[in-house]
Protein backbone atom coordinates (compact mmCIF):
# COMPACT_ATOMS: atom_id res chain seq x y z
CA UNK A 1 0.00 0.00 0.00
CA UNK A 2 1.17 3.46 -1.09
CA UNK A 3 0.34 6.30 1.41
CA UNK A 4 0.75 9.94 1.38
CA UNK A 5 2.56 11.60 4.26
CA UNK A 6 1.34 14.40 6.04
CA UNK A 7 4.85 15.20 7.52
CA UNK A 8 7.86 14.99 6.37
CA UNK A 9 11.42 15.42 8.40
CA UNK A 10 13.75 17.53 6.43
CA UNK A 11 17.55 17.59 7.17
CA UNK A 12 19.76 20.24 6.42
CA UNK A 13 23.70 19.47 7.60
CA UNK A 14 25.76 23.00 8.32
CA UNK A 15 29.52 22.96 9.02
CA UNK A 16 31.78 26.01 9.31
CA UNK A 17 33.93 27.11 6.00
CA UNK A 18 36.81 28.83 4.78
CA UNK A 19 35.70 32.13 2.88
CA UNK A 20 38.51 32.00 0.67
CA UNK A 21 37.66 28.14 -0.74
CA UNK A 22 34.95 29.88 -2.89
CA UNK A 23 37.70 33.10 -4.44
CA UNK A 24 39.33 31.58 -7.72
CA UNK A 25 42.57 30.46 -7.61
CA UNK A 26 42.88 29.73 -3.66
CA UNK A 27 44.80 26.86 -2.20
CA UNK A 28 44.00 25.23 1.31
CA UNK A 29 47.04 26.93 2.51
CA UNK A 30 45.93 30.28 1.65
CA UNK A 31 42.95 29.54 3.83
CA UNK A 32 42.16 31.94 6.72
CA UNK A 33 39.02 33.16 6.82
CA UNK A 34 36.26 31.23 8.74
CA UNK A 35 32.67 31.58 8.87
CA UNK A 36 31.48 30.31 11.96
CA UNK A 37 28.56 28.11 12.61
CA UNK A 38 26.58 30.78 14.43
CA UNK A 39 26.76 32.80 11.23
CA UNK A 40 25.92 29.64 9.02
CA UNK A 41 22.65 29.23 11.03
CA UNK A 42 21.36 32.34 11.69
CA UNK A 43 21.33 33.27 8.34
CA UNK A 44 19.95 29.50 6.83
CA UNK A 45 16.86 29.67 10.30
CA UNK A 46 16.25 33.51 9.04
CA UNK A 47 15.72 31.80 5.20
CA UNK A 48 13.69 28.83 6.86
CA UNK A 49 11.14 31.77 8.51
CA UNK A 50 10.99 33.89 5.50
CA UNK A 51 9.66 30.84 3.54
CA UNK A 52 6.57 30.13 6.36
CA UNK A 53 8.82 27.61 8.26
CA UNK A 54 8.06 28.02 12.05
CA UNK A 55 10.94 27.94 14.51
CA UNK A 56 8.98 25.25 16.62
CA UNK A 57 9.37 22.42 13.52
CA UNK A 58 13.24 23.06 13.33
CA UNK A 59 15.51 21.18 15.80
CA UNK A 60 19.14 20.34 16.19
CA UNK A 61 20.32 16.71 16.18
CA UNK A 62 23.93 16.73 16.35
CA UNK A 63 26.57 19.34 17.21
CA UNK A 64 30.35 18.94 17.03
CA UNK A 65 33.21 17.39 14.36
CA UNK A 66 35.30 14.50 14.97
CA UNK A 67 38.37 15.32 12.44
CA UNK A 68 40.32 18.38 11.91
CA UNK A 69 42.79 19.11 9.12
CA UNK A 70 46.56 19.12 10.07
CA UNK A 71 47.41 22.99 10.92
CA UNK A 72 43.73 24.59 11.20
CA UNK A 73 40.18 25.04 13.34
CA UNK A 74 38.59 22.45 14.00
CA UNK A 75 35.23 23.44 11.49
CA UNK A 76 32.12 23.22 13.50
CA UNK A 77 28.97 21.34 11.87
CA UNK A 78 25.51 20.88 12.32
CA UNK A 79 22.65 18.85 11.73
CA UNK A 80 19.22 20.54 11.76
CA UNK A 81 15.94 18.49 11.41
CA UNK A 82 13.07 20.56 9.48
CA UNK A 83 9.03 18.96 10.11
CA UNK A 84 7.76 20.30 6.90
CA UNK A 85 3.73 19.58 5.79
CA UNK A 86 3.73 19.92 1.62
CA UNK A 87 6.73 18.99 -0.46
CA UNK A 88 6.17 22.07 -1.94
CA UNK A 89 8.50 23.82 0.92
CA UNK A 90 11.19 21.93 -0.22
CA UNK A 91 11.68 23.27 -3.85
CA UNK A 92 11.70 26.87 -1.97
CA UNK A 93 14.55 26.22 0.34
CA UNK A 94 16.39 25.06 -2.17
CA UNK A 95 15.68 28.33 -3.77
CA UNK A 96 16.07 30.33 -0.61
CA UNK A 97 18.73 29.31 0.90
CA UNK A 98 22.75 29.66 0.45
CA UNK A 99 24.94 26.74 -0.18
CA UNK A 100 27.79 27.82 1.15
CA UNK A 101 28.20 26.17 4.60
CA UNK A 102 25.85 23.52 3.65
CA UNK A 103 27.32 19.87 2.89
CA UNK A 104 24.35 18.65 2.45
CA UNK A 105 20.25 17.95 2.64
CA UNK A 106 17.55 15.10 2.07
CA UNK A 107 14.53 14.11 2.64
CA UNK A 108 15.04 11.71 6.30
CA UNK A 109 11.26 10.40 7.04
CA UNK A 110 8.20 10.27 5.72
CA UNK A 111 4.92 10.30 8.17
CA UNK A 112 1.31 9.80 8.28
CA UNK A 113 -0.35 10.09 11.83
CA UNK A 114 -2.85 7.25 11.03
CA UNK A 115 0.18 4.74 10.00
CA UNK A 116 -1.28 2.21 12.28
CA UNK A 117 -4.47 1.83 10.93
CA UNK A 118 -2.95 1.47 7.57
CA UNK A 119 -0.73 -1.28 8.97
CA UNK A 120 -3.55 -3.36 10.14
CA UNK A 121 -5.13 -2.94 6.22
CA UNK A 122 -2.09 -4.07 4.68
CA UNK A 123 -1.77 -7.34 7.08
CA UNK A 124 -5.46 -8.02 7.05
CA UNK A 125 -5.19 -7.80 3.17
CA UNK A 126 -1.62 -10.05 2.91
CA UNK A 127 -4.14 -12.73 4.86
CA UNK A 128 -7.10 -12.75 3.00
CA UNK A 129 -4.80 -12.57 -0.26
CA UNK A 130 -2.96 -15.57 1.36
CA UNK A 131 -6.91 -17.42 1.59
CA UNK A 132 -7.83 -16.55 -1.68
CA UNK A 133 -4.11 -18.66 -3.08
CA UNK A 134 -5.03 -21.44 -0.83
CA UNK A 135 -8.14 -21.83 -2.12
CA UNK A 136 -7.42 -21.63 -5.55
CA UNK A 137 -4.60 -23.88 -5.73
CA UNK A 138 -6.91 -26.67 -3.43
CA UNK A 139 -9.21 -26.32 -5.98
CA UNK A 140 -6.86 -27.38 -9.11
CA UNK A 141 -7.12 -30.74 -7.13
CA UNK A 142 -10.42 -30.93 -6.15
CA UNK A 143 -10.02 -29.71 -2.48
CA UNK A 144 -11.01 -27.13 0.04
CA UNK A 145 -8.91 -24.98 2.81
CA UNK A 146 -10.50 -25.64 6.32
CA UNK A 147 -9.65 -24.47 9.31
CA UNK A 148 -6.51 -22.15 9.81
CA UNK A 149 -3.73 -23.53 11.79
CA UNK A 150 -0.97 -20.57 11.83
CA UNK A 151 -0.23 -17.34 10.41
CA UNK A 152 3.25 -16.16 10.51
CA UNK A 153 4.61 -12.64 9.56
CA UNK A 154 7.08 -13.71 7.25
CA UNK A 155 10.52 -12.58 8.82
CA UNK A 156 12.31 -12.33 5.40
CA UNK A 157 11.45 -8.26 4.07
CA UNK A 158 12.01 -7.12 0.86
CA UNK A 159 15.05 -5.21 0.47
CA UNK A 160 13.98 -0.99 1.79
CA UNK A 161 15.28 2.00 0.10
CA UNK A 162 15.93 5.31 1.60
CA UNK A 163 17.63 6.29 4.81
CA UNK A 164 18.45 4.18 7.65
CA UNK A 165 15.47 5.57 9.86
CA UNK A 166 12.91 4.17 6.75
CA UNK A 167 14.03 0.78 7.59
CA UNK A 168 11.64 0.16 10.39
CA UNK A 169 8.18 -1.15 10.45
CA UNK A 170 8.23 -1.99 6.80
CA UNK A 171 8.50 1.61 6.02
CA UNK A 172 10.57 3.27 3.36
CA UNK A 173 10.71 5.53 0.42
CA UNK A 174 9.79 4.19 -2.81
CA UNK A 175 12.44 5.38 -5.43
CA UNK A 176 11.12 5.06 -8.64
CA UNK A 177 11.58 8.03 -11.28
CA UNK A 178 8.37 9.16 -10.73
CA UNK A 179 8.21 12.19 -8.11
CA UNK A 180 5.00 11.52 -7.31
CA UNK A 181 5.86 7.58 -6.30
CA UNK A 182 9.02 9.28 -4.58
CA UNK A 183 6.60 11.29 -2.50
CA UNK A 184 5.01 8.19 -1.04
CA UNK A 185 4.75 5.92 2.05
CA UNK A 186 5.05 2.25 1.24
CA UNK A 187 3.73 -0.53 3.49
CA UNK A 188 4.35 -4.31 2.67
CA UNK A 189 3.63 -7.10 4.83
CA UNK A 190 4.55 -10.54 3.72
CA UNK A 191 2.63 -13.61 6.20
CA UNK A 192 2.73 -17.00 5.67
CA UNK A 193 -0.57 -19.14 6.54
CA UNK A 194 -1.17 -23.02 7.35
CA UNK A 195 -4.35 -24.51 6.50
CA UNK A 196 -6.14 -27.71 7.11
CA UNK A 197 -6.67 -29.26 3.68
CA UNK A 198 -10.43 -31.14 3.57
Amino acid sequence: MEINPDEIRYTIHIKEYWKEEFEKRSKPEDYKTKVPINVIEDELINNLKRIGISSNDITINEIGDFWREPGKDFLISKQLEIKLYDFNIIDKIIETIDTHGITYMNISELKNKNIAQYRKKVKIAALKAAEDKAKHLLASIGKQIGEIISITESANKQPLYGQAQNRISNISLNNQSDSNNFRKIKLQYEIQARFEIK
